[in-house]
């Protein structure tokens, strides 16, 4: 029994590496986009994020700018959640975890920025990688909360 989940654990463990692998490379793989295309996938966004929020009857006003760093944020929430949840199959430690989460994630940023320096028509921002930690940041707290609530649940239901 103890193997079956054993084994189970590492099946899990394996396919989230390579799925975060492909998320980080998928990552790099937008700052190679030229600028044009870039903008007209932010701008493809924007008109269905508009069209969405009229047909429920909301009124707001988003510009590709706001769409833009939107997508930067939730980019890396996401890598920031993915990069937590692969350190703690590693080490079921939730304070051990945060150096190489933050690591992995400013690291990717930076590479991120950095490719875009070679993309026609676009530019390495600092601000971005800040935006990217950031988010990388809100992510990883997403993951522990729910971890932290995960084994609360678990706890209590062994006193029972």
């Amino acid at each position: 029994m103890k193997t079956e989940k054993h084994s189970k654990l590492r099946i899990l463990t394996v396919v989230l590496f390579v799925f975060t692998s492909l998320y980080v490379l998928y990552i790099w793989f937008h700052s190679f986009m030229r600028a044009e295309t870039s903008a007209a996938e932010s701008l493809f966004v924007l008109d269905n994020l508009m069209s969405f929020f009229k047909a429920i009857g909301i009124s707001i006003e988003l510009t590709d700018h706001i769409v833009r760093k939107a997508a930067h944020f939730c980019e890396y929430a996401l890598l920031g959640c993915l990069v937590s949840w692969c350190a703690y199959l590693l080490n079921k430690s939730i304070v051990k975890n945060l150096m190489p989460t933050g690591f992995v994630c400013i690291l990717t940023a930076l590479i991120d920025e950095n490719i875009q320096l070679y993309s026609l028509g676009r530019s390495g921002q600092v601000s971005d990688v800040l935006l990217d930690f950031v988010g990388s940041v809100c992510g990883a707290t997403f993951f522990i909360v729910i971890i932290i609530i995960v084994l609360l649940i678990k706890k209590r239901k062994m006193k029972k």
